[in-house]
């Protein structure tokens, strides 16, 4: 625990009035040095041009936002990494927090935590690690058409990840990458299909980390290759995670 805390430095102390003042003048946007705009650039280049890219990031997290995560005073509660992010319709807070009780996580699907302990953190020889073992949920009809898939990724990276990027591939279609700014330690990947898709429709997901430079980093934690997805095999909503 203590050498993922160290990598997260400078984390902010979310405590009493004065953090209250820094954080709302826009210090969690300066946190993941990026520009708090609707579609503000991760901050690294990637080898996909903008048409074959979706930006996640949007700007910082607000005081609200972690008082929302933790679910009471947030005194005692250390930010470690905080964004906004798009999701398919909105946008909502993404956060890391240290509590009293351990490492604390938010986004879309609510809170939750590692899912293993120690917490897994990524090194030099294992650029990548999951911290969580990921949510995802299936909106299917009675007749197996997708209606709706979303999938949150949490992880642990090395200095050397900027970016972690989540793509689909439909019948064997690619859609845009999802990318997202790797920063103090954390990536946190929020991703969606969107339908309808017919019943009988084939799903993959790939994943990969890039450099500064966009190179693709090398890493055993996340598949090489695209990986099949359950679908709609019946009929109703599922949820995994």
């Amino acid at each position: 625990m203590r050498s993922l805390l160290n990598r997260a430095v400078p984390a902010i102390a979310v405590a009493g009035m004065v953090a209250a003042l820094v954080l709302g003048t826009g210090a969690l946007g300066t946190l993941r040095g990026q520009s708090t705009g609707p579609g503000a650039a991760s901050g690294s280049t990637t080898s996909a041009g903008p048409s074959d890219t979706t930006e996640l990031d949007r700007g910082g997290a607000s005081l609200a936002d972690v008082a929302a995560c933790v679910g009471h005073d947030v005194a005692g509660a250390e930010l470690l990494y905080g964004t906004r992010q798009r999701s398919l319709d909105d946008e909502g807070p993404v956060l890391v927090l240290r509590t009293a009780d351990g490492l604390l996580l938010c986004d879309a699907f609510g809170p939750d935590r590692p899912a293993v302990a120690p917490v897994p953190v990524a090194t030099v020889a294992d650029p990548v690690r999951f911290l969580t073992t990921g949510r995802a949920e299936w909106s299917c009809r009675a007749d197996r058409v997708l209606e709706g898939f979303r999938q949150s990724t949490w992880l642990s990276t090395s200095p050397e990840v900027a970016t972690v990027e989540q793509r689909y591939r439909v019948d064997g279609v690619a859609g845009p990458w999802f990318s997202t700014a790797a920063s103090h330690g954390f990536a946190h990947l929020q991703t969606w299909l969107d339908g309808p898709e017919p019943a009988g429709t084939t799903y993959r997901s790939e994943l990969r980390a890039l450099d500064a430079d966009g190179a693709v980093v090398p890493q055993t934690e996340l598949p090489t290759r695209p990986q099949a997805l359950a679908g709609c095999p019946e009929g109703g909503s599922a949820s995994i995670g």
